[in-house]
């Protein structure tokens, strides 16, 4: 152990505070708008629209979730080691994103298209997988390119224990907010073209990739890394932002018109006007009344960078490092639990509605609006609790409240759609702090291991936490998609109403949907207990590093935490 005990840390010295500005954590969080946006749509839907919409087989659709999700898993070491040793003038993570927004958005759009190869069915099946393999792969590289070196700037925008849950607390914000907003997209477009879904799927692909666009270069240009320039300066920056405000203001007046128009009535158009509209102003705003964080610039930001800009260490040695770091496995494990549980009752969630629950499509929308809504009100919640317990205890309350749900789906009757929803607000109790807790835990656990190495590898960090979570995620996917074409399940061949699944195919959807997210989340519990990194373990690393930024000096060996 280290030579100050943990009381010590807590009283003698305080760390040096680091607060940031609501602004800078508003745009912050914005960046997270644009992958949940993506992502939340492609769990929910993705593994229905092959089956149900291109018609797909199971087993073939589920086989393309896996192969993307283990490219993904590959690419993204790759990228994270990548963005750890860039070295521009804007910083290490701000030019991936800058340059991969674009083409995010592009791609994602292409994975909703359905191209028409072959007038034999089963030839046309083949083709098709090969497209969406390689568009899924190509998805997955942009995705990453701007994901990553994003949740990668977590630890450099601030060291400070709880302002970091409150950075978190906005990005999840936006997250579970785009998650909500893309449900509600989802809703009203499936509804507009229910009798061409295929059609529709293509509309929600082209919104949901421009605001993605949009919200992801609106964190770029605005957010400022430690030690580095911005990639706008102060006029660049009041400039564009009186571009984007007039912009903004006309997608409002469109959206306006269209209300007017329609007498009122709602619809994806002027839901759309008026989400760009809201967006690019704010966007535009805190461009116009930019200032950078006091601590991203100072003397020890700029010696921190120098540090960072040190030679960089083999990749073999890196694996060394993060597997060594004990605190870092509990995180991975927790948040690998945590996310097999909800990617899982995601996926199969439409199935459940349609095919056991007996109800219409659009309703499976409702139901996961019921999950992200109340995750996003109880976000705020969570955070608050976290100021006054560590988060492994946060962590305990939340999942022992969704194990509770999940058990509830697992026992529900076609005729209990009340009870249905009821499950789903539960559920989201525990979603939220999914969101929140693991994502919170890592800064922590990174900087554990700058202390111990004297260098910061937020990238490697992130990615391979990423991987192994992909890794995880590919295996279980793929394992429902064949559970389920073993069971019987019955594909929609286009232009047709859903057919109605056989006895197997129902108890696969429903063991899918409660009890094997139930079992990820205890393993999660059990992993939660064991985390070795508390509120006044952290005062100590951030200390220590205080006293080497400060001083010069390297602590021995003697002095770390084990």
């Amino acid at each position: 152990m280290s030579g100050i005990s943990p009381s010590e840390a807590s009283s003698a010295i305080v760390p040096k505070s680091e607060k940031l500005k609501f602004s800078t954590k508003l745009t912050y969080g914005a960046g997270d708008l644009g992958p949940a946006i993506t992502a939340n749509i492609l769990v929910f839907y993705l593994l229905f629209f092959f089956t149900d919409v291109a018609g797909l087989p199971a087993g073939l659709a589920s086989s393309i979730l896996m192969i993307g999700k283990i490219a993904d898993a590959i690419n993204d070491p790759i990228v994270g080691i990548m963005s750890d040793r860039t070295r521009s003038r804007w910083g290490r993570r701000l030019p991936w994103m800058l340059f991969g927004a674009v083409p995010f958005g592009i791609i994602y759009y292409l994975q909703w298209i359905i191209p028409h190869f072959s007038s034999d069915r089963a030839a046309n099946q083949w083709w098709l997988f090969g497209y969406y393999v390689l568009i899924g792969i190509l998805f997955n590289i942009a995705y990453t390119m701007v994901n990553l070196p994003y949740t990668a700037l977590t630890p450099e925008l601030t060291q400070d224990y709880n302002e970091r849950t409150s950075l978190n607390s906005f990005r999840f914000a936006f997250s579970i907010g785009g998650s909500i907003l893309s449900l509600i997209l989802y809703i009203l477009i499936i509804d507009s073209y229910a009798e061409n879904p295929a059609q529709g799927y293509e509309v929600l692909g082209i919104l949901c990739g421009v605001v993605s666009v949009v919200a992801i270069l609106w964190c770029t240009l605005r957010i400022q890394e430690r030690g580095a320039d911005p990639i706008l300066n102060q006029r660049q920056k009041k400039l564009l932002g009186i571009l984007l405000i007039a912009i903004g203001s006309g997608f409002g007046f469109c959206g306006i018109d269209r209300l007017i128009s329609t007498s009122g009535g709602v619809d994806y158009q002027n839901i759309s006007a008026g989400l760009l509209s809201v967006l690019i102003i704010a966007f535009g705003i805190t461009l116009l009344f930019a200032n950078p964080e006091s601590h991203l610039i100072d003397d020890d930001a700029a010696r921190q960078l120098e540090a960072q800009q040190a030679p960089s260490i083999p990749f073999k040695e890196q694996l060394q490092i993060v597997f060594t770091n004990k605190p870092f496995l509990f995180v991975i494990g927790i948040y690998l639990c945590s996310w097999l549980a909800v990617q899982l009752t995601a996926s199969i969630l439409v199935y459940f509605v349609v095919s056991w629950m007996r109800l219409p499509e659009q309703q499976s929308g409702m139901v996961a609006l019921a999950v992200q809504g109340t995750a996003l009100v109880m976000l705020f919640f969570w955070q608050t609790v976290s100021k006054k317990f560590d988060k492994k205890v946060v962590y305990f309350m939340g999942m022992s409240l969704w194990i509770v749900a999940q058990v509830l789906l697992f026992m529900l009757q076609p005729s209990q759609a009340g009870l249905m929803y009821f499950g789903a607000i539960m559920a989201g109790f525990g979603v939220s702090v999914a969101y929140l807790i693991p994502w919170s835990m890592i800064p922590d656990v990174i900087e554990l291991d700058e202390l111990k190495t004297g260098k910061r590898r937020e990238g490697v960090f992130y990615a391979f936490m990423v991987l192994l979570q992909k890794f995880g995620l590919a295996l279980g996917l793929f394992l429902v998609g064949i559970a389920l074409e073993a069971a019987g399940f019955i594909e929609r061949e286009a232009g047709q109403p859903i057919p109605i699944q056989p006895e197997t195919a129902l108890w696969a959807i429903r063991l899918a949907i409660g009890p094997l997210p139930a079992l990820f989340l205890i393993g999660g519990l059990i992993l939660a207990y064991f985390y070795p990194i508390t509120r006044e373990v952290h005062a100590e690393i951030r200390l220590k590093l205080q006293e080497r930024y400060r001083d010069g000096t390297t602590p021995s060996e003697s002095d770390l935490l084990e």
